[in-house]
């Protein structure tokens, strides 16, 4: 049951981020898997300085996270106020 809760409040701060966020455009998605189709012809070795650098800069923008934890902080905050009250 806590599991479901945990993963319910995260199912909900995940929702409102992805509403502040832009939406992509189809142009991004075809650019995207040009990049995809692209990267497959390159060589082994290429292919793994391309996927170096992938790695690199998602974990710069790994925005997620923080807010995760942040609002998960506030949330057992408010756990434990309200067994306090109970």
């Amino acid at each position: 049951l806590r599991d479901m809760f945990i993963q319910e409040s995260i199912n909900m701060l995940m929702s409102n981020l992805n509403k502040t966020r832009p939406k992509k455009k189809p142009e991004e998605n075809e650019r995207i898997l040009q990049a995809e189709q692209t990267i497959e012809k390159l060589s082994d070795e290429d292919r793994e300085m391309v996927q170096n650098y992938i790695d690199n800069f998602t974990d710069l923008f790994a925005a997620n996270e923080p807010y995760l934890y942040q609002h998960g902080f506030i949330d057992g905050i408010r756990t434990m106020n309200f067994l306090a009250k109970l």
